[in-house]
């Protein structure tokens, strides 16, 4: 993963995929963020398949604020660990590479929401909870990637961190508007930005190198039907997004929403009357133990 700032011609490249306002886009808000070093070798380091737990235990332990971190989250009740994890070592070997990859990205994401100020508390409650309701309705439907699930439903609002950092006045202002019930954050942004947190988040998700599964999740994750090449997990991330809206996690509170009759239930195939089972069994996913 490098760390060089975003080019303007490559985000034109992308125009096609994002919007004629790709170029206004990077003109407003500057250069996105770059994945920090050590996460970014770690995530590097684990997709390659001759990586051993000692190659990743080396990594980490080389950013004493994400091994913290990574302890914190894999201690947390979100991954159910059945006794205390003490060392990265053991978090590895306990959890495996998949779920220590959803770890040290909910490490990053955890220290980028951390920037945004007053915002972070909502804002990561809705992130972590869409990622476990994500991988809770990908294992309803048989998704077979449920960390790539999960990680989608973490990332899939992470423009609105970068809007948060780079325009923050701006971003306060909208969700102020949207904690009210008067508008949606995709609303507000398009009137103050004239583009949405989608497409910021498309655009980093991008230049973290992530799949484009993920890319495509972020990007599409309130118009699933848009996705071209993964709407199945687009509609998986859609429908927890909803859900987390309707159980109240974050800004968006929307206790009376339909989700029977949500386009992403008859698209993924899920049966309308176990919607309500599997909203308790999310919340009861995100209850401290």
């Amino acid at each position: 993963m490098g760390t060089e700032l975003i080019q303007e011609s490559a985000v034109v490249g992308k125009s096609t995929a994002l919007s004629a306002s790709a170029e206004k886009i990077v003109q407003s808000i500057g250069d996105l963020p770059a994945m920090p070093h050590v996460a970014a070798m770690v995530v590097d380091k684990l997709s390659n398949e001759n990586a051993t737990p000692r190659d990743i235990h080396q990594l980490i332990e080389k950013d004493q604020g994400l091994a913290a971190r990574v302890l914190k989250v894999a201690n947390s009740p979100y991954y159910g660990a059945c006794r205390s994890i003490a060392t990265v070592k053991d978090a590895i070997l306990f959890m495996g590479f998949d779920s220590i990859r959803s770890v040290v990205l909910t490490a990053v994401m955890k220290g980028v929401f951390a920037e945004t100020g007053l915002a972070e508390k909502l804002l990561w409650e809705h992130s972590i909870g869409c990622a476990v309701a994500a991988r809770t309705v990908g294992r309803a439907v048989g998704y077979p990637g449920n960390e790539e699930a999960f990680l989608a439903g973490l990332m899939h609002d992470v423009g609105k961190a970068v809007l948060f950092l780079r325009r923050s006045s701006e971003m306060s202002e909208i969700m102020q508007d949207v904690y009210n019930g008067d508008m949606t954050f995709a609303d507000g942004e398009k009137q103050v930005f004239g583009f949405t947190h989608s497409e910021i988040g498309q655009l980093v998700a991008d230049k973290w190198r992530f799949a484009v599964n993920i890319e495509e999740a972020i990007a599409h994750h309130h118009h699933p039907d848009e996705s071209q090449t993964a709407p199945q997990v687009a509609h998986i991330v859609s429908l927890a997004n909803s859900m987390c809206h309707k159980l109240e996690i974050g800004p968006t509170r929307s206790p009376g929403l339909d989700l029977a009759n949500h386009e992403s239930v008859k698209a993924l195939g899920i049966d309308p009357d176990s919607i309500v089972g599997m909203t308790q069994e999310i919340q009861g996913s995100l209850e401290p133990s």
